[in-house]
Formats: C-alpha cells, sequence, structure tokens
C-alpha cells in the first residue's frame, strides 16, 4: 500500500479533499496542516511525499488525534527497524482510545513515520505513561544508547484530524 501527504493551509488542503475523488484526511496541527491519503494515486498532490506501508493495522478515524513519530533510518538499518515494528504489530491495538498504527517507509530520504490515530490527545497522553508504552521503549542495559539504526535524532509531531464544520 501507498501513503501520501502533502502540506498547506488548512484551508487550502479542505479544497484539495472537497475536488478529490480519493479518501483524504486533513490534519491539522501546531506547525501546520497535512493531507494523507492510502490511495495509489495522489493526482491533487502537488508535491506529494510518498511512503510504502511496511506494517500497520486498524483504520484511521473520520476525527480523533494523530501523532507521527519521524525516525531517521540508515540503510543499512532499514531491514532491523522493519522487523522491529513488524514484531510489535497488534501489541497496541487493545490499548484504551487506540484507532491505527501505519508504520510508512520513505520513497526518498531517510526518515520512516510511524503514525498512530487515537480518540483523543488524552488517550496518547495515557498511553505514553502505561506499561506497555515503557516495555516496547525500554533500553537493555547492554544497548548503545541509541539503535543500531538510527540516522539521527527522532521527533513526534502531533495534529487532530480536521472536522469541518
Amino acid at each position: 500500500m501507498t501513503a501520501h501527504f502533502t502540506s498547506g493551509t488548512t484551508e487550502f488542503l479542505r479544497q484539495l479533499k472537497a475536488k478529490e475523488q480519493a479518501k483524504i484526511w486533513v490534519f491539522e496541527g501546531p506547525e501546520g496542516a497535512l493531507a494523507y491519503t492510502e490511495e495509489p494515486n495522489a493526482a491533487n498532490f502537488t508535491t506529494p511525499r510518498t511512503y510504502e506501508r511496511v506494517t500497520g493495522t486498524g483504520d484511521l478515524p473520520e476525527e480523533g488525534y494523530i501523532a507521527i513519530n519521524n525516525i531517521p533510518v540508515t540503510d543499512e538499518g532499514r531491514p532491523i527497524f522493519e522487523d522491529v515494528f513488524k514484531r510489535r504489530a497488534g501489541k497496541i491495538d487493545q490499548t484504551p482510545g487506540f484507532k491505527a498504527l501505519r508504520v510508512l517507509r520513505p520513497k526518498s530520504g531517510n526518515t520512516y513515520l510511524v503514525l498512530t490515530a487515537w480518540e483523543s490527545k488524552q488517550h496518547f497522553e495515557d498511553w505514553k505513561k502505561s506499561e506497555a508504552f515503557q516495555h516496547a521503549h525500554k533500553k537493555d542495559s547492554n544497548q548503545p544508547k541509541k539503535p543500531p539504526f538510527s540516522a539521527g535524532p527522532a521527533y513526534v509531531t502531533t495534529y487532530q484530524i480536521d472536522v469541518e464544520e
């Protein structure tokens, strides 16, 4: 499966969504807005950022909260990174408020995206405080400080799914 993102103002992306035949979500965040589609062709995305789905679960909701972990990965680390997330697949599914997960491999560049969708920001924050989160992100005392696949620091961007009134 292919996924595409494009950036713009919320109003511009709403117009893009209105004229596109494909299913598009508009995400609003503190640093701007994104449009996202899982359709194979993003015809109206003038400058799409394209990804391939490595793994995922659930359906993206019509409304809710989105957290995207941006993780730079070395070329030789790609198989290791993907294997880690394939083995974790399904472990988050029973978390209260969880809706969907997408692990996305970039078509260009080295930054993978791990997109999670939640009922609300509070559900995401509660998950980050949970034992399941701590277990998934714990480091073995024998591991180096950064994972062997890391090509730089990871960062998280967050959004609300835009719901037109």
